[in-house]
Order: structure tokens, then C-alpha cells, then sequence
């Protein structure tokens, strides 16, 4: 497949082939006029930060194919006063301090994960490490003590109907999101009446004030409706759990296909947190972003006028040769590391600090306890089916069985 034929919703596409499309487009196209897609797609570094540092002339408010997920699922499908004011009240829960509070928690849900499959010498690195730790931690933030078994399965439902093209919502993920709606609006109605040290009664403080009216639109399948805190907590439940999980799984594969560097991991434990950078660089958890342009404008000499749709492709941005030398290889003591897997400008994710101490946790734990992990032999990593996230859905694995 040659660069300008790329599609980026096409996910039969193998790596390699999409790895060399992409590389094309950045040499050749970086700006490229997508006709099937009716967008532009933009695969340098250099334009997708661009566009992130303007987000008055390149809006987030969603459009498109992926206006269902990106209205419900991103604080970025804000713009202005109200990403303002939204992002003013919830970074409360994500100060410096706030994170190095959950730091032991983090720590601690690591090795009971990593407990719970030690014994048996195999698992499935994504279902038994990768989603239970990071789902755990948001669901503490927000003070939500019970129901941790429904926000997992409420969670499967919408990442699955997210996957299907059709999004058909079939009758047990209805009844899945109608007992998680209901388990929420009971505890939103505890904490207006009992306020808690946590993230849903500091989001409830901002009611009133047009914090989260953005999350108030039509409902994506299984999203509470007309209620932008109920809306809000959705988004973190599901965007707290889900791209953390992708980095911890897929990063740990790099570090299985890439023995030296695991080994220089493993001796050089300071090297932690060039390792995550990397992770992220190299995974790119968040696939690709939109937005929309506000007025007609110019982008590396290509005329954009205003309407188009802009999609930047932070996968390929965060393997440009112009920023990164030897893109292609994985290398834990990169450094400096610009990758752009958390945005940039005013929408830099609020929760970067945590799910780097969610991915560095997990893989310094991984492979201190279980430093021979491979991949399980005769079976194969299954791809997340989105277009949007970057990550793997099952990876079974196998090392020598230890206590506890």
C-alpha cells in the first residue's frame, strides 16, 4: 500500500505495511488531503504541534465519524471558557500531591495483580495486570467503593460497541449500562448531600458554573444522559482505565521483543523513567486526534479552509526522523524524548503524571518478579479494534511459576 492510498480506519492493515505508509506521508505528504475520509491528515511532528498550539484557529469540538466517541470520551472535545473551567475544577484530584498519595496504592494493586497469576507460570498480561491495576486507582480517585466488577464490564461494553463499526448496543451491554447509570446516580446523590475527599464531590462543587456542559450532548450508547457530572465520570472511568492499560501492555511487549533493553532496564532501575517516555513514544496509546478548522488558513503550503477536518496521527509523529533519531528503534535511555502521546498546549493530558506512575509501576514490577515473561508460545497478541486507541485487547504470556 503506497502512502497516499493509507487508511487510517482500516485496521487489517499489518504494522509494517502501515509503518511504511506512514513514513511515506511524513517524507512526501505530511499534510494530505484523506478523499475517502474527507479529512486532512497530518503525520509530521512538526504540524501535529502546530495545531495542538492553536486552539483557537483548530477547534476540538468534535465532528465527523468520531464525534460519538470524542463528545463524551475527551476533555479536548472542549474548547475556551469551558475547557477552562472544567480543567480548572478536576485537575484538583490530579495536583503533584494528589498522585504521589495514590503512589503506594499504585504500587500495591501491582503486586496483588501480579499475586493473583504468579503461581501459575501464564496469563493474560492485559486482563489479569494491564486493566484491573489502572481501573482500580481511578475508581479510588473517585471515591467508588463498590461496583469495581461493573465499571470492568460497563467498561468491555463500551469499549466493544466503540469497536463495532455498526454500534450496535446489544441487550446485555444495555442492562450493563443501565446498572452502571443507576450505581453512579446513586453515589453522585450521596456525595451533593455528604461531600467526600475525592474526585466526584470536587466535580460536584463546580455545578452551576458550566463546568462539564460539554458532557451534556446526546448520549453515546451506554453513557448517562443530560448530566455533565455523570457524563464527566464516564469519561474518567473509561479514559483513566483504557490508554494507561494499552501503554502497560504494549510496552511490556517492546521490552519482551527487545531483550537488551529489558536487561538494561533491569540493571539500570534509574532508567525508569526514560523507560516510560519511551513506552509512550513508542506505543502511542491515543492513535490519532481531531479537530476542526475555524477559519481558512495554511499548513505546510497546503490551503485549509474553514470546516475541514484535520486528523493528527500522533502514532507517526512520534516516529519523525526530524525529531527522533533512529525512530524505529526502542530504547529505554532515550533522552530528550518530545513524543506527543499526551497532546500538547492547552489540552495536555491532566492525568500524565499518574499514568506515568501507573506504566512505570507496572513495568518496573513486571519484570523485577517475573523477569523471564515472554510471549506464550503458538498464540498470538490480539489487536483493540479502534482506529482511535492504540493497543491490544488479549496477550497471553508465560514465565516460571514463583511464589508469593
Amino acid at each position: 500500500m503506497s502512502g497516499p492510498d493509507f487508511d487510517i480506519n482500516d485496521l487489517s492493515i499489518p504494522p509494517d505495511e502501515e509503518a511504511e505508509s506512514l513514513a511515506w506521508l511524513r517524507r512526501n505528504d505530511p499534510v494530505h488531503w484523506d478523499e475517502k475520509n474527507g479529512c486532512w491528515l497530518l503525520t509530521r511532528h512538526a504540524e501535529v504541534k502546530e495545531v495542538l498550539r492553536h486552539a483557537e484557529l483548530f477547534s476540538s469540538q468534535p465532528h465527523g465519524p468520531w464525534h460519538a466517541f470524542e463528545s463524551h470520551f475527551s476533555i479536548q472535545a472542549e474548547d475556551g471558557a469551558p475547557h477552562h473551567r472544567t480543567r480548572t475544577v478536576v485537575s484538583r484530584g490530579f495536583t503533584p500531591r494528589a498522585t504521589k498519595y495514590l503512589a503506594e496504592r499504585v504500587r500495591r494493586y501491582t503486586d496483588e495483580a501480579i499475586d493473583a497469576v504468579a503461581r501459575a507460570g501464564h496469563c493474560d498480561l492485559v486482563q489479569d495486570i494491564a486493566v484491573p491495576v489502572p481501573m482500580r486507582i481511578i475508581a479510588d480517585m473517585l471515591g467508588l467503593e463498590t461496583g469495581f466488577d461493573l465499571f470492568r464490564s460497563w467498561v468491555d461494553a463500551v469499549t466493544t460497541t466503540m469497536s463495532d463499526a455498526s454500534r450496535t448496543v446489544t441487550d446485555d451491554r444495555r442492562e450493563t449500562a443501565r446498572e452502571f447509570e443507576a450505581h453512579i446516580r446513586a453515589v453522585v446523590e450521596e456525595r451533593s448531600r455528604k461531600p467526600g475527599d475525592d474526585l466526584i464531590s470536587t466535580m460536584l462543587s463546580g455545578r452551576g458554573e458550566g463546568v462539564f456542559e460539554s458532557f451534556e450532548r446526546e448520549p453515546f450508547p451506554g453513557i448517562p444522559e443530560g448530566d455533565g457530572v455523570l457524563g464527566f465520570i464516564s469519561f474518567l472511568v473509561l479514559a483513566g482505565s483504557e490508554t494507561t492499560r494499552h501503554a502497560i501492555s504494549l510496552g511490556m511487549r517492546a521490552l519482551i521483543e527487545n531483550p537488551d533493553q529489558r536487561e538494561r532496564l533491569r540493571a539500570h532501575p534509574e532508567l525508569l523513567g526514560c523507560a516510560t517516555e519511551e513506552i509512550l513514544r513508542w506505543v502511542a496509546p491515543v492513535r490519532a486526534m481531531q479537530r476542526t478548522v475555524m477559519h481558512d488558513t495554511e499548513l505546510a503550503g497546503r490551503e485549509l479552509e474553514k470546516g475541514n477536518r484535520i486528523v493528527m496521527v500522533y502514532a507517526s509523529a512520534n516516529r519523525d526522523e526530524a525529531v527522533f533519531e533512529e525512530p524505529d528503534r526502542f530504547l529505554v535511555d532515550r533522552s530528550p524524548n518530545d513524543h506527543v502521546s499526551f497532546g500538547f498546549g492547552t489540552h495536555f493530558c491532566l492525568g500524565a503524571n499518574l499514568a506515568r506512575m501507573e506504566i512505570g509501576n507496572a513495568v518496573q514490577r513486571l519484570i523485577e518478579r517475573l523477569p523471564d515473561l515472554e510471549l506464550a508460545p503458538g498464540t498470538e497478541a490480539t489487536r483493540f479494534p479502534s482506529a482511535i486507541v492504540n493497543g491490544l485487547a488479549h496477550m497471553p504470556t508465560v514465565f516460571t511459576p514463583t511464589s508469593v
